[in-house]
């Protein structure tokens, strides 16, 4: 319980206790500082104000037992003391320790608090009783009330900014959670289309060397079972990519057989852009069909995703899409005269959807405002790797 006090109070508690004592002190051995001050027997008076104050030193620890302890001691003081003392300066403390009670306890121990202070304040009326008036009666009990009052106050203020914390907390947690499953949803649609393509491959090289093993000669027997062993490596790796498909699927996806798209889809996919309203130009190099088919596939994503948001979200009349061939990398360029963004746009599906692509590439996505207004989306897919 020590330790608890000593990590918790303040240079200001001690501060206070040491102010209060000195003034009280003062009254009890000197000479009266406010009204009559505390005549009595001085050392009992003495050691009764240390009581009453030093609690203050608990305050933020043990709010409701400082302020019964100080209670005690003060009615204690009374009883001890002349009935014409005044104990002004240890009214001070106890506002102190009544405002500290409202502003840190829980509502039930503010609440016995409260009461003890108000029952306190009674008896030492009746046991100070000499020469008082209902002045001197309710302006301390006035003072005492607005004690609790602002520290009740405080108290809700520090709840609602708890709450606030708390509910800033639950958002970005909830926030995490859904950009979790949003890039889960999109590998997942990433590996089904490439599970596809990386099929389609296999099935190919199957068959090339089901062809080539029938056109051997009778006394090529080691070639033979070389290739009669990647036709059996290839239909096994057919069938563990159905089984691993088969766990992609999600409930209500197509499970149909649907062609995937290339670059040389790209005009089409500008006209339908056209027909929704949307003027699309477009500058792609004649030379990227030879691409491997799973780099062709994201690279046409990427500029489908581009121009949906085009459409849903710049308010923009005109696009183009630029994509060529840089050397060690393949750039896809979509620029809209929409309104553009301020700052980095908000991560939403489409742009987590291309973030996936064109980390399956090894590349780099930027994506903001264009350097002459509207937005700008430029795609680096590595080729190395592919090539």
């Amino acid at each position: 319980m020590l330790h608890r006090i000593i990590a918790t109070s303040r240079p200001v508690d001690w501060l206070i206790v040491a102010s209060l004592l000195l003034l009280t002190w003062f009254e009890i051995w000197i000479e009266p500082i406010f009204q009559t001050g505390m005549p009595g027997p001085r050392l009992p008076l003495t050691l009764f104000a240390a009581a009453a104050l030093t609690p203050l030193l608990a305050r933020r620890a043990f709010p409701l037992a400082a302020l019964i302890v100080m209670c005690v001691a003060l009615l204690a003081v009374g009883v001890v003391g002349d009935p014409d003392q005044s104990t002004f300066v240890l009214l001070l403390g106890l506002l102190v320790a009544t405002y500290s009670l409202a502003a840190r306890a829980a509502a039930q121990n503010a609440l016995i608090g409260a009461a003890v202070v108000l029952v306190a304040t009674i008896v030492f009326q009746f046991l100070t009783s000499a020469e008082k008036t209902l002045i001197d009666v309710l302006v301390p009990a006035m003072f005492l009330a607005a004690a609790w009052i602002v520290g009740k106050e405080l108290h809700r203020q520090r709840q609602r900014a708890g709450e606030a914390a708390e509910y800033s907390k639950l958002l970005a947690r909830t926030h995490r959670l859904e950009m979790d499953a949003a890039i889960a949803a999109e590998r997942t649609h990433i590996a089904r289309e490439l599970h596809d393509v990386v099929a389609h491959a296999i099935s190919v090289m199957v068959i090339q060397a089901g062809a080539a093993r029938r056109t051997l000669a009778p006394d090529q027997g080691a070639q033979h079972e070389a290739l009669l062993a990647v036709e059996s490596l290839g239909r096994e790796a057919l069938g563990e990519m159905q089984r691993m498909l088969g766990i992609l699927r999600t409930e209500g996806a197509d499970q149909g057989f649907v062609p995937l798209p290339d670059l040389s889809h790209v005009p089409a996919l500008a006209a339908d852009a056209r027909s929704a309203g949307l003027d699309v130009t477009l500058d792609v190099a004649a030379d990227l069909e030879s691409l491997p088919p799973g780099l062709q596939l994201n690279a046409y994503r990427i500029v489908q995703e581009a121009l949906t948001n085009v459409r849903k979200h710049s308010h923009g009349s005109a696009a183009h899409v630029t994509i060529s061939d840089c050397g060690a990398n393949l750039e896809i360029t979509i620029a809209d005269d929409g309104i553009g963004v301020k700052g980095e746009p908000p991560p939403g599906n489409g742009l987590i959807g291309m973030q996936e692509r064109v980390a399956i590439h090894h590349g780099t996505l930027h994506v903001g405002p264009g350097e002459t207004g509207g937005f700008l989306v430029r795609a680096l897919l590595s080729l190395e790797i592919d090539r």
